[in-house]
């Protein structure tokens, strides 16, 4: 059959790899703004739409792409190259929709990047912000501080030490500079860390307004209960009221932090937030757009502590914020001056930690490497581990190796095989048996199914499909199709202002003990127990017997099964590996191909953005 395909920039954009609707959309747009731009310039502009829809880039880096050959895009194309560099920034820069820094145009072409103006002035208003907050803070009395660090951080064991004295070292930081930026894998402590510089900050400054958030309406959940069961901790060696203060504090989701409407937020530059101190967990699901909000709602005068594990999938949105502000994966270290300035207060600085020209915020980024759930040497650590390094050799030891911890499940590559839908069956079975809501509701959270996409035959859609089939067969679930049925967990898949229900809230369908023919939808309260709402009060959902890698960030399960789809898949990453691995506790069961995991080990995620560069540029200058 003839290509459908006429117009010759629908051709132009499909032989270079643009084949979104928003890219063509797009680039039209742009020729109604300037008819005579050139073909070059129109695809600049499509492909800078398609990487930030496709890829999460904030920007084109026109320099690493400048001269590539593109494959060809179907068997009747040839093979596509894209233009030389010199040519291309002609012609971008002779394009009426394309400005300088600081014009008003669609797009901004900045030495060898072209942005989207939104993402570019994101990108300058995130940069300039953190460079602001990354300056010293005065300690009144550094002798008291010495003295707390030590005493809240005490080294029981000697052979254990790397634990207590990479907390001590990261509260040090943290109390002596306005940014703080706290990464670390799971189990090494963080929010542990992070609990006790909240109690000296409070001792410090009584007076102190803390907020605390996170992306997703399950982390903030999380942060809340840990942060006051480690309080509970503290009742010998901090003074009491500080600790209910601390206790009672409650994380929002960053939506609900800055007070989201549809038209906007409440909280901005003209009406910052009412606070002294903000924490953010899991900014690594923090995209660039959301950010650059929070920056902007900031006092000037607030402290910043960012919360994260940097080797974890970047945000679903464009952007790869908590990856740029750790340097890209380079290896933490201080500058002279700071490693003093820590040395003043009893941290013990390695001198192989200590380098001149550090990456801009290294000297307030600090990296918990001690695991101390991992630290059993079981298969889920050190498999984490591998897959951090890129090791495939000791990934492929590791899974020929019986564990405990980990199971292999090989799989063709048409679909994950019925083995793995009918174990996912026997894991939830024990949810129908549930006495109410809250019982069902921490039954499923024992368990994920996590898959890397949302489509296709490896997708999160169709095993759940396959999975009902299989719960419906055995009796579990009603035998017609599309009904709702109790037992059935749901994910919000939007915020919602009248509910307070967030884009990621996990909740589940049961009846009320009152009235057992009524199914109501339970949510975890901020303050423990359940929420009830009636089911014409949802917003969007969907079942949630199955969750894609990118949706677990910030959370954690006894056992997860993770699908690995075929090795062709843009979205395999090592990154994706990580993520997904480390959301299990005790029990990590693999679905896929073998070489389709050992490839995966090899690809790291990388999205195009300016802000690493603009950063140095800051700090250089």
């Amino acid at each position: 059959m003839p290509r459908a395909t006429t117009h010759p920039l629908d051709l132009l954009l499909e032989q270079a790899g643009a084949r979104s609707a928003l890219a063509r959309h797009f680039a039209r747009f742009c020729h109604q703004l300037d008819p005579q731009a050139a073909d070059e310039a129109l695809l600049g502009a499509a492909l800078v739409a398609e990487r930030n829809l496709e890829g999460g880039d904030t920007c084109l880096t026109l320099e690493r792409l400048a001269g590539q050959e593109m494959p060809a895009q179907a068997p009747d194309l040839r093979p596509f190259r894209l233009p030389a560099l010199e040519n291309w920034l002609t012609v971008l820069a002779e394009a009426g929709f394309v400005g300088r820094p600081g014009e008003e145009a669609p797009l901004v072409l900045e030495g060898t990047r072209l942005y989207l103006t939104r993402h570019w002035r994101e990108e300058v208003r995130i940069a300039a912000t953190l460079r602001q907050l990354d300056r010293p803070r005065a300690v009144a009395d550094r002798q008291w501080l010495a003295r707390r660090l030590a005493e809240l951080f005490p080294v029981p064991d000697p052979d254990q030490a790397e634990g207590p004295l990479g907390q001590k070292r990261a509260a040090a930081m943290a109390l002596t500079r306005g940014l703080t930026i706290l990464t670390g894998g799971p189990g090494t402590g963080k929010t542990t860390t992070v609990t006790r510089i909240l109690a000296l900050l409070l001792e410090q400054e009584p007076e102190l307004r803390i907020r605390l958030a996170a992306p997703t309406g399950k982390a903030a959940a999380r942060l809340t209960e840990s942060i006051a069961l480690q309080c509970l901790s503290l009742r010998d060696q901090v003074d009491a009221g500080l600790l209910d203060r601390l206790q009672r504090l409650e994380a929002a989701t960053l939506h609900r932090l800055l007070g989201w409407r549809p038209d906007g937020f409440e909280f901005d530059q003209e009406n910052p937030l009412p606070c002294d101190c903000l924490l953010i967990d899991e900014s690594s699901m923090v995209d660039q757009t959301l950010m650059a909000r929070l920056l902007e709602a900031l006092p000037g005068h607030a402290r910043l502590i960012l919360l994260g594990d940097r080797h974890q999938l970047a945000s679903v949105e464009a952007g790869s914020v908590l990856g740029d502000l750790t340097g890209r994966g380079a290896t933490p270290a201080l500058s002279p001056q700071r490693a003093a300035e820590l040395e003043a207060l009893g941290i013990g600085i390695d001198g192989k930690e200590i380098r001149q020209n550090t990456p801009p915020l290294f000297d307030c980024l600090a990296e918990l490497r001690y695991s101390y759930r991992f630290a059993s040497g079981g298969g889920i650590g050190r498999l984490a581990r591998a897959v951090n390094r890129g090791d495939a050799e000791a990934v492929r030891q590791l899974l020929d190796q019986p564990d405990d911890e980990i199971t292999w499940m090989e799989s063709g590559d048409s679909q994950p095989p019925a083995a793995l839908v009918s174990l996912a069956a026997d894991w939830y079975e024990p949810l129908f048996q549930a006495g109410d809501a809250q019982e069902a509701l921490e039954r499923f959270n024992q368990m994920r199914i996590l898959t890397a996409r949302t489509e296709g035959p490896w997708g999160e859609a169709e095993i759940r499909s396959r999975l009902e089939e299989t719960l419906r067969r055995r009796g579990r679930i009603p035998a017609v199709p599309g009904r709702l049925y109790r037992g059935l967990p749901i994910l919000v898949l939007r915020n919602d202002r009248e509910t307070g229900l967030f884009n990621g809230d996990t909740g589940i369908l049961w009846p009320d003990r009152e009235d057992e023919e009524t199914l109501f939808a339970w949510f975890q309260a901020p303050g423990g127990g359940l929420t009830r709402y009636s089911l014409h009060q949802l917003p969007e959902w969907q079942p949630a017997w199955t969750l894609t890698v990118h949706r677990s960030q910030g959370s954690e399960y006894h056992r997860v099964a993770l699908v690995l789809p075929p090795a062709d898949s843009r979205l395999l990453s090592r990154e994706l590996l990580y993520t997904g691995i480390t959301r299990a506790r005790e029990h990590c069961l693999l679905c896929g191909g073998r070489e389709t995991l050992l490839a995966a080990c090899d690809r790291v995620q990388e999205r195009s953005s300016g802000l690493y560069e603009r950063l140095t540029a800051l700090y250089d200058g």
